[in-house]
């Protein structure tokens, strides 16, 4: 009796063991590749796109034609927040009757990257701000200067 006591009491304790004997190691090979970051010159139109806007700033993706410079007098960025990595900036429609419709041309250069541009279009009700972005990129361990200028902007029927 006193046995299959013995053995019930050190069964878990065995097992224990064991368990951590077969745990997982993980090579140190594995856990950098996982934390590898990209080099901007890899990066993707989505993954720019993505790493340049937060979900607010999104607007929508505009491969049309202009509106003209109806409404431009109207629609203009401004630094709306300051941050270690450039300023957040945002679309203002200075309009208190009329909804803007604005697309905003943002350019960067980012060495061995072949993109270097795209639009956004934005949709600003009178006296609004939307943001559309910040003023630099941070990323791994470098500075990007982006630029953002309102290509044409006219007011929304």
């Amino acid at each position: 009796m006193i046995r299959y006591v013995l053995i019930l009491a050190f069964f878990p304790i065995a097992v224990l063991v064991s368990c951590k004997k077969e745990k997982k190691q993980v090579s140190q090979e594995e856990t950098q590749n996982e934390q590898k970051v990209k080099n901007i010159s890899e990066l993707s139109y989505q993954e720019i796109f993505y790493l340049l806007h937060d979900e607010d700033e999104y607007g929508v993706d505009y491969h049309g034609e202009v509106f003209g410079q109806d409404a431009s007098s109207k629609a203009n960025l401004v630094k709306i927040d300051h941050s270690d990595c450039g300023d957040a900036i945002g679309l203002v429609n200075s309009d208190s009757i009329a909804v803007v419709e604005a697309a905003v041309k943002i350019s960067f250069s980012f060495p061995g990257n072949e993109i270097k541009e795209f639009h956004r279009l934005y949709t600003v009700k009178p006296g609004e701000t939307v943001p559309v972005g910040h003023s630099k990129l941070c990323y791994d361990g470098s500075e990007y200067t982006i630029q953002r200028e309102v290509a044409s902007a006219g007011f929304k029927d």
